[in-house]
């Protein structure tokens, strides 16, 4: 038997958030508000090539012991009740993050987030740990964003 290279997981995050289910559609879908929600971000360039994809930096740390930055292609597709991401990193990893925005009352939504990862056997758990806290932050901080926004 061969080891596969290429391992997969997937990722399953939802929030509750108390605010209408079109406020956190509206920070969802734009792209500027969704990159700045991540605690790993550093920087986004829209492509020229498309309205739709864009570059992004982001800086992470291993073991605690030092910093790099990791650049990354994404192509985000908003939807009427949320948004797909398609990211290509580096060393083979790709990601696809759907978030789903589902009203539950008049002031309430919950956002579920089901992602899929893809990487290297030897990467799969430094990805998969760093993508999970970020994206718990993410989650966070859009709570944060919606409860205190009003359209």
């Amino acid at each position: 038997m061969i080891w596969p290279l290429i391992l997969q997981r997937t990722v399953l995050l939802k929030k509750t958030i108390h605010a209408p289910a079109e406020t956190v559609l509206a920070l969802l879908h734009n792209p500027n508000v969704l990159f700045s929600l991540s605690p790993v971000v550093a920087k986004v360039t829209p492509n020229a090539d498309s309205s739709n994809s864009y570059t992004f930096t982001e800086a992470l740390s291993l073991a605690g012991l030092f910093t790099f930055q990791a650049t990354s292609q994404c192509r985000m597709d908003s939807f009427e009740d949320g948004v797909d991401c398609e990211v290509v990193a580096g060393f083979g990893t790709k990601l696809r993050v759907c978030y789903r925005v589902k009203p539950l009352e008049a002031e309430v939504a919950e956002v579920s987030e089901d992602s899929t990862v893809k990487s290297v056997f030897i990467t799969l758990p430094y990805v998969l740990k760093t993508f999970t806290v970020a994206h718990r932050s993410i989650l966070e901080a859009l709570a944060v964003r919606a409860e205190n926004t009003r359209l």
